[in-house]
């Protein structure tokens, strides 16, 4: 992807949702085979929380 995902002021829905539940998100959009931009800015959130390691998003 050659863009940049910038946050917003105001948190995202994503970014409100706990740990468990992003995850929980995360698996389903992998299953669902969802957009692979959507899976993308869910990973960034889980690396920015530490739930995966950043060089996770290199492999």
């Amino acid at each position: 992807m050659d863009y940049y995902f910038h946050p917003s002021p105001r948190p995202s829905s994503l970014e409100l949702l706990s740990d468990e539940q992003l995850l929980n998100i995360y698996d389903l959009a992998v299953e669902a085979k969802a957009s692979p931009d959507f899976i993308e800015i869910i990973m960034n959130i889980l690396t920015e929380r530490k739930l995966i390691p950043s060089d996770y998003l290199d492999a």
